[in-house]
């Protein structure tokens, strides 16, 4: 069952609560431009936990070269493989990187440590936050 928007009943200045049922003190808003308006909001923080989380990963990569973990050509090979996926991360798009990703053949030090890691990050997210 997908989550909606409860707002708090009796209030002054009512609570919102996205869930998957309603909580207790709460009504489902049904008013479309409010749902709309609330559903956005949700892409917009979608999109900054997004670039949070590729600007860290490429943060990490960057260091691994520092560091001498990988080569300059691993790493922009790496950046190449997972081009999409960064894309869809970056746009908020949780569950489509999560397909995108599942769909990634390993290549390079894309292996499956690494595949699983960014697997398991994007399924707590969406978990989370969906």
């Amino acid at each position: 069952m997908a989550k909606k928007f409860y707002i708090e009943d009796g209030q002054e200045i009512p609570a919102i609560k996205y869930a998957d049922s309603k909580p207790d003190g709460y009504s489902l808003i049904t008013d479309e431009n409010l749902i709309h308006e609330l559903t956005k909001n949700k892409y917009n923080l979608r999109e900054e936990d997004g670039r949070e989380y590729y600007n860290n990963f490429r943060s990490d990569r960057y260091i691994d070269i520092l560091n001498g973990v990988y080569t300059e050509s691993q790493v922009f090979d790496l950046e190449n493989h997972l081009k999409n996926l960064g894309i869809e991360i970056v746009s908020g798009n949780w569950l489509t990187a999560q397909n995108t990703l599942n769909n990634l053949n390993l290549s390079g030090i894309f292996d499956q440590t690494m595949k699983d890691e960014l697997t398991n990050f994007i399924q707590d997210y969406i978990n989370t936050n969906y």
